[in-house]
């Protein structure tokens, strides 16, 4: 029999509940990116149990395997590995010695490393006639659980992080069937009453769906640690422990602020020595030909005065034209005074005219002749090209039957231990106060340099300066760019680090590397300027007495 009157009502109104509460209980848990947390995973082993402890002379790192203590023993100020050191280790009070090994490490192997708790470790260390007394402690951690418990463990923690999940599930779906409850019994009497607590319902319906939208989560993983691997921490300070730091080669100092000279810095390439070098040309043109062995090659060594090649005269046909041309009014000329000198000759005899003017006429056919000689063998003596100086060939533009115009550079020779540096300079700057100069080359080299002068005109709105290059490297070319940095007479005070010691960080600041503890690192911003080719002065960022990486910092800076 159907149902009708208030009971069909609450029957209809019950029913709407339930598949409220269904389709609340399934969006929670099912709904779209829904999660709480993702499982367990397994996590990177943690750090192997480690000490530290250091004084003004040494500083000591002590790293445990299993049953035995590997002992990194550094210089404090510069961390250079210590050799030959005599190294005595009390654990809790059970004194052993450290045995040197080919590594540069020390080890020693005791029971004790295994016990779990605390254990404090005294080190006599005696190294190249210094002595200390290094004091710290390290906690060997508890065996972490294996095979069925270790698995039981986590399965035991899914169970209860699953159970986590759904209490906020529960809780909302309970919280409508409460309600419908109560929207049923009231509705039997007040249904005003009744209305409320429906709409209340629907409200927190509409709460548990937003609480299961899409990506929420409920819980996270715990980070992972990096162990013993080298990492960035999310402070920006690097971990890199011992073994890394030998590797690296890593090296500090203990820095001091002192005086220093300023510097400036110009633009420059190499050029050769105008007096230990020169170009070869030839004063004609012509076609080349070789000099009996072949042209000379790249790279040859040759001799002042030696023949490089040779230029066949060749001739335009104008200018073959003209000596025709010339070569016929000498021929003239000589015919002439021939004649002349034949009559002269005859009236000589007689004493019809002087000697002298018989001594004349000959002097001026002689001439003659000659011209028409040399005129004549133009036409087919090639032009030598000769070496101007000693040293080696840089150039060779030549080519075996080339034809060459009297202003085509064909050979440039050089002598590759004396090198110039030509810089420009944009600014006006007192040669007289240069002192010093030093020039980087682009494969990191550094060489000194020695001024030789300036242009007293400006050249394009700048100044010429020119450097001599002392003992110049042999693989130096010329035309190679390069950094001038020069000294003047300022001087300014702050801290002098080597330039490799500056890196930059991701921000494109230039930081270096403070050495804070054992196997910390801490990037620092710092302020600077050139001081030359291989230092900079530091103005701002570190402070006296702190530990600064001097070589090693680029490699340091890699670790991500």
């Amino acid at each position: 029999m159907p149902a009708s009157g208030p009971f069909s009502r609450i029957a209809r109104l019950a029913a709407a509940m339930v598949a409220a509460i269904v389709i609340t209980t399934s969006l929670a848990l099912a709904g779209p990116g829904h999660d709480h947390g993702p499982a367990p995973a397994g996590a990177t082993a943690p750090a192997s149990p480690r000490v530290t402890a250091s004084s003004d002379a040494f500083e000591l790192v002590g790293i445990v395997e299993g049953e035995v203590l590997v002992v990194y023993l550094d210089r404090f100020a510069t961390n250079e590995p210590v050799a030959g050191a005599t190294i005595t280790i009390s654990l809790n009070g059970t004194a052993l010695k450290a045995e040197p090994q080919p590594n540069g490490t020390y080890e020693l192997a005791s029971p004790i490393l295994r016990a779990p708790g605390l254990v404090e470790v005294i080190a006599e260390v005696e190294a190249g006639g210094t002595s200390d007394l290094l004091v710290g402690a390290l906690t060997i951690p508890a065996p972490a659980a294996t095979g069925t418990a270790a698995e039981g463990e986590g399965r035991l923690a899914r169970i209860r992080q699953e159970l986590a999940s759904l209490r906020p599930t529960l809780l909302l779906a309970g919280g409508p069937l409460l309600l419908g409850l109560l929207v049923g019994i009231g509705l039997r009497s007040r249904p005003r009453v009744a209305m409320g607590l429906a709409a209340l319902a629907i409200l927190v319906m509409a709460t548990s769906l937003s609480l299961a939208h899409e990506g929420h989560d409920h819980g996270g993983g715990a980070a992972a640690t990096q162990g013993n691997a080298p990492h960035r921490r999310a402070d920006g300070t690097i971990f890199l422990p011992k073994p890394t730091q030998r590797l690296l080669e890593v090296r500090t100092e203990i820095v001091q602020p002192r005086e220093a000279v300023r510097t400036v810095r110009f633009a420059g390439r190499v050029i050769p020595d105008p007096n230990r070098s020169g170009l070869v040309q030839a004063t004609l043109g012509g076609r080349i030909a070789t000099a009996g062995g072949g042209l000379p090659r790249l790279g040859q060594t040759v001799k002042a005065g030696d023949v490089l090649a040779y230029v066949q005269p060749s001739f335009q046909p104008v200018d073959a034209a003209t000596l025709q041309q010339t070569e016929g009014d000498l021929d003239q000329q000589i015919a002439l005074y021939r004649s002349r000198l034949d009559r002269q000759r005859v009236l000589a005899e007689r004493n019809a005219v002087p000697r002298q003017s018989l001594e004349e006429t000959e002097i001026q056919l002689r001439g003659l002749e000659r011209r028409r000689a040399e005129l004549r063998q133009s036409k087919v003596v090639p032009e030598p090209l000769v070496a101007p100086a000693d040293g080696v060939i840089a150039e060779v533009r030549v080519a075996n039957g080339q034809v060459v115009s009297p202003s085509d550079v064909l050979f440039q020779i050089i002598d590759p231990a004396s090198l110039w540096v030509e810089a420009l300079v944009f600014d006006q700057v007192n040669a007289a106060e240069i002192r010093a100069a030093t020039a980087r080359l682009p494969d990191g080299r550094v060489v000194a340099l020695s001024l030789i002068g300036r242009s007293r005109s400006l050249q394009q709105q700048s100044t010429l300066l020119q450097f001599a290059i002392l003992d110049a490297p042999a693989s130096l070319d010329i035309g190679t760019p390069l950094s001038v940095i020069a000294e003047t007479g300022q001087t300014a005070r702050g801290i002098v680090l080597p330039r490799a010691s500056v890196t930059q960080a991701p921000n494109g600041q230039s930081v270096v590397f403070q050495h804070r503890e054992a196997e910390l690192f801490v990037p620092r911003p710092v302020r600077m300027e050139a001081l030359d080719a291989e230092r900079v002065l530091v103005t701002g960022g570190i402070e006296p007495g702190e530990r600064v990486v001097v070589r090693g910092a680029p490699l340091v800076n890699q670790v991500r």
